[in-house]
């Protein structure tokens, strides 16, 4: 429904009560002269009825049609007689006159229809042309004698006179818009007076609203302008818009150089958070490979001197060695795991993933470990391809397995399972350890929160597992939730979506472990390997260890050596290189250099400090396995008899 306006509205609640009561007076009035000019007619036929019916009396008498028509025609030329008839005791007409100048001037022939109009118990009939009369004729009779009653005249006949009503509704019609005009020029005045104050008042206030319109679009030098001839109270409210505005104005003004100068501020902040991030991802860089460097060097090392130690008690004591080095490098990789997340640098690459793969490997890396502490790890199988970072993916199940056999007692169970949700799979990692109270849920994902079980493993981590699953989570836009109770074990739930089946053909799987059970060194006895890498001491605990294994090493620090070596004539059976070398020059190029010049199949192993996604993709697309620094010698040795033996085959 339409909304009126104000001056709508004005005009509404001043000129309705204005019309009500003129038209209630107006048609009261009118009613009232209405009813009176009925009336004269009325009246006026019957004292025309009543003279006609005195004079006829003799006519009747004497049936004198000359005299009938006399009297007739003479009432006939009175005002609003339309016609008359002079009847009989028996209704016979005697006489019939009427006016033919008027509008009813149809004859009437019988006496019936007239006194279907009127008769002598209903004197007046009144239809919409004309009034009907009768008047009944009876003899005019002189009494005698005062004290003796006369008898009672009988009607001889009687006189029916049919008044016009024409010229009476003409003069009502008349009246009636006399009326009307008079009316209608007293309301103009008014009208006009109203429409002069509304105006004083709506414009105004229109203009008001479209300077609130301005402003509300941002023109907050909008300004309203009153005349003075509008009412005080306009004229006050319109200065006070115009200076809301204007202080407005100056609020925006002092408002957007404040947000000039915070925006400044920011930006500055910016960059130099920007150069502080581009800082320590360079730092990260450089961290991740020189910070493994000596672990690297120290565990092969160690190992070469675990096999040379004769003595138990030294024996013990390299064990003890080889633990904190274990630890030291657990540390080192989650520290660098957190600041590389934090700090941005590492991306994932998103593509499909064999989930049943990646359980199994995850499996194989915990067998050993499940079975000294006596848990049993229950892989379900799942034959389903999911959308995600293979290795971020497992990282996040390493994580999470980890920290399940870590906080489950002996002689528990921990178990990976995996359910469809519509789109997208489940991965739940379920234990019956000792579980997560309510207030320790909240924290488990933050750095170095570790629960207060020192009870079941003295090696409780660093706490920093789930702090690592919780950003890699996020990074890769899955979801993780939580379900666990004190005493009652929990469920670590990773939901990743799944892979549509057009692309599912196109899998990577999971890299499958290497053995690093104790290989006999047979194979390596004797083989000629080429060891690179620009770390002095990393090459030459390296050679330190290839050497106890019976193996021939040539060291080379760069690859200009290397190519120098193959000036010299020298041949290899496999190549041992660190990724990164000097002069932007990388293992893959090393290996590719040897592989021309010898042999394109020729076993190849990559060393790198660097975790990063960019490494792996780079080793899986050259062909060349990689391992991470710091190398297990076991793995090294392990991979390295699986690599010529294939090679020998």
């Amino acid at each position: 429904m339409r909304r009126f306006g104000i001056r709508g509205q004005i005009t509404a609640l001043t000129l309705i009560p204005l019309l009500v009561v003129v038209i209630s007076m107006e048609g009261y009035f009118l009613q009232d002269r209405f009813a009176d000019l009925d009336s004269d007619l009325q009246e006026h036929g019957k004292l025309l009825a009543r003279q006609l019916a005195g004079s006829a009396e003799y006519g009747v008498f004497s049936n004198n049609q000359a005299f009938l028509q006399g009297i007739a025609d003479y009432t006939l030329m009175q005002t609003d007689v339309h016609s008359i008839a002079i009847v009989d005791s028996n209704s016979r007409i005697l006489h019939y006159a009427y006016d033919s100048t008027g509008q009813n001037g149809k004859l009437r022939i019988n006496g019936s229809e007239y006194r279907a109009q009127v008769d002598l118990l209903n004197p007046i009939g009144v239809d919409a042309k004309s009034v009907w009369l009768y008047q009944p004729i009876v003899p005019t009779q002189v009494g005698l004698d005062d004290l003796i009653d006369a008898p009672k005249s009988q009607q001889i006949g009687a006189v029916i006179v049919e008044m016009s009503r024409a010229n009476t509704e003409e003069r009502k019609s008349e009246m009636l818009w006399f009326t009307i005009s008079v009316t209608v020029l007293i309301l103009a005045f008014p009208l006009y007076a109203i429409f002069l104050a509304s105006r004083n008042i709506t414009y105004p206030i229109r203009r008001l609203s479209d300077a609130v319109q301005q402003i509300a679009r941002g023109n907050l030098d909008t300004r309203v302008h009153v005349s003075d001839s509008g009412t005080q109270e306009l004229s006050d409210l319109a200065n006070g818009f115009n200076n809301m505005a204007a202080q407005l104005q100056e609020e925006r003004t002092i408002l957007e150089d404040r947000i000039e100068e915070a925006t400044q501020a920011l930006r500055e902040k910016k960059e130099e958070a920007e150069r502080a991030s581009h800082d320590k991802s360079h730092f990260l860089a450089v961290a991740s490979h020189d910070l493994r460097q000596p672990l690297h060097a120290l565990g092969l090392y160690i190992a070469e001197l675990q096999r040379k130690a004769i003595g138990s008690e030294q024996q013990h004591l390299i064990g003890q060695v080889e633990r904190s080095v274990e630890s030291l490098s657990t540390l080192l990789n989650a520290l660098l795991d957190i600041s590389k997340l934090d700090a941005g640098a590492i991306v994932p690459h998103m593509q499909v993933c064999d989930v049943g793969a990646m359980l199994k490997h995850v499996a194989a890396d915990y067998h050993i470990l499940s079975n000294l502490r006596n848990i049993r790890l229950i892989i379900r199988p799942c034959a389903v391809h999911v959308f995600s970072d293979p290795m971020l993916l497992e990282r996040i199940l390493t994580n999470l397995v980890s920290n399940a056999l870590r906080y489950t007692p002996q002689n528990g169970r921990v178990m990976i399972v995996c359910r469809r949700r519509e789109n997208r799979l489940r991965i739940e990692v379920r234990d019956n350890g000792i579980g997560i109270s309510k207030s320790d849920q909240a924290n488990i994902y933050r750095e170095f929160f570790q629960l207060n079980q020192p009870q079941l493993d003295s090696s409780k981590g660093l706490g920093l597992g789930l702090a690592i699953v919780d950003r890699l989570v996020k990074l890769l836009g899955h979801r993780i939730d939580l379900r666990s109770a004190t005493g009652k074990g929990s469920v670590f739930a990773v939901e990743v979506p799944i892979a549509s089946g057009a692309i599912a053909a196109s899998v990577v799987h999971a890299v499958e472990p290497e053995n690093e059970t104790v290989a006999d060194n047979s194979v390596l006895a004797g083989k000629k390997l080429l060891v690179v890498d620009d770390d002095e001491m990393v090459l030459n605990s390296t050679a330190s260890i290839l050497m106890a294994w019976g193996c021939q090493v040539t060291l080379a620090t760069s690859l200009a050596q290397v190519e120098q070596s193959l000036q010299n004539g020298m041949t290899w059976d496999m190549v041992i290189s660190d990724y990164q070398l000097e002069n932007n020059t990388t293992g893959i190029d090393v290996i590719g250099m040897v592989q021309q010049n010898q042999a394109q199949n020729l076993p190849c192993i990559l060393v790198s400090g660097d975790t990063g996604p960019t490494v792996l993709k780079l080793a899986a697309v050259s062909g060349h396995h990689l391992l991470h620094k710091p190398v297990k010698p076991a793995k090294l040795r392990s991979l390295a008899i699986h690599l010529l033996e294939e090679d020998a085959q």
